[in-house]
Order: C-alpha cells, then sequence, then structure tokens
C-alpha cells in the first residue's frame, strides 16, 4: 500500500528561507546606492596632431564602453567600474585611405586591434551645479604598450540617467612605442605628440532618490 505523501511548504523550510532574506538584502543595498551597469549611448572621439605640413585629425567612427556608478539621492558618489575600447580600424581621416592605412600600420592594428582604457582610480569627485569635477587615473593601451595615466573629466547626469564624460588628454607616440606615420615618400612627417578629445555617454536605470 502507497504512503500518503505529505506536502512540503518550501517556504517554511529554514534553509530557503535564509536563501530569501540575502537576496532582499542583496536588492535592498543595491536599490539604497543605486549602482547599475551602464552601457555606452552616444560618443564622440577625435585624435587631433600636426605634420611639417599641415594639422590633421581623424575620428572614430565607433566607440565600446561600460561602467559601474553609485548613486546617493541622485548625486554621483562613485565610478566604481569604467572601460572604453576602440577599434583602431574604425579611427578613419579625412585624407583618406593612404594616410589611414599609415596609421594602422603604426598602431600594430593587425596585431593590437584595439586601444583600450581601464579606469584604475578616481582620486576625486567634486559636483558643481549640475555637473562633476572628476579626477581618475587609470591605465591606457595602445599598439600592445601600456601606461598608466591621469585624467582630468567633466561628468554630467541627464534627466533620463545618462552618464556624460568630456575631456581632453595628450599623449606622445613614442611614450607607446609607435613610430608617427609619414606619406608622400617621407615628404609628410607627422609629430610625436597628439591629443585625443572625446564625449562618451553611458545610459542605464535614471538615479535612485532616496
Amino acid at each position: 500500500m502507497a504512503r500518503d505523501r505529505v506536502p512540503v511548504n518550501l517556504s517554511q523550510n529554514p534553509t530557503i528561507m535564509k536563501y530569501k532574506l540575502l537576496l532582499l538584502a542583496i536588492c535592498s543595498i543595491s536599490f539604497a546606492f543605486g549602482q547599475s551597469n551602464y552601457r555606452i549611448s552616444n560618443y564622440s572621439l577625435v585624435v587631433k596632431g600636426t605634420s611639417n605640413l599641415h594639422d590633421w585629425e581623424s575620428n572614430a567612427k565607433e566607440v565600446r564602453a561600460n561602467g559601474n556608478f553609485t548613486f546617493t539621492a541622485g548625486t554621483l558618489k562613485s565610478i566604481d567600474a569604467l572601460f572604453v575600447e576602440i577599434p583602431v580600424k574604425s579611427i578613419k581621416s579625412a585624407k583618406g585611405s593612404i594616410m589611414d592605412n599609415k596609421t594602422y600600420d603604426a598602431l600594430k592594428a593587425d596585431k593590437f586591434p584595439n586601444i583600450g582604457f581601464k579606469l584604475g582610480k578616481v582620486s576625486s569627485i567634486v559636483k558643481k551645479g549640475d555637473a562633476y569635477d572628476i579626477n581618475a587615473s587609470g591605465s591606457l593601451s595602445i599598439a600592445g604598450a601600456s601606461n598608466y595615466i591621469d585624467l582630468y573629466v567633466k561628468g554630467k547626469i541627464g534627466s533620463d540617467g545618462t552618464v556624460t564624460f568630456s575631456g581632453s588628454k595628450k599623449l606622445k607616440m613614442t611614450d607607446y612605442n609607435i613610430k608617427p606615420p609619414t606619406a608622400l615618400l617621407g615628404t609628410l612627417t607627422t609629430g610625436d605628440e597628439v591629443e585625443i578629445v572625446f564625449q562618451v555617454s553611458l545610459k542605464g536605470p535614471a538615479p535612485v532618490s532616496q
């Protein structure tokens, strides 16, 4: 004769109850501090340089980025993670494919297809009106070489929760073992220093108010 089965109320199981309470606590902490994963929604990145003939600039046609930010009462409190990546062959100049190919060769694009920046730390976030002054540092990798650089950027939070960073950074190509490209049988030589001017917007859930 088969025994009657006694139904088990899982909600009364102590182990399951502890698990539910842990999940609730984690969700409560995330809600209170507003830490969320943000992904790129808009961007502008221009590389500016000089040569013995004329100044030049190239635009990145593709930028990838994601980050984690913490908000308290709608105010940006910390940048917990940030990663930006630019495919080298998405960088295009107004001078055409000859100059672009010279750039790709100099940046060793076939071997190192991406330029990457990974946030290391944020030294300060100062709120000024509806914007933020941010001092940060991180690792910038170009053509297989990496250097730790300092960055000063402006931050702004949109009404839809979009986080926008803008700024510029001057770099020397030789610091990344890059030989400044030449063209026109060597009659055009580019300068060692370039300036990267950027604006990157990342979209996530709207900041949580307390």
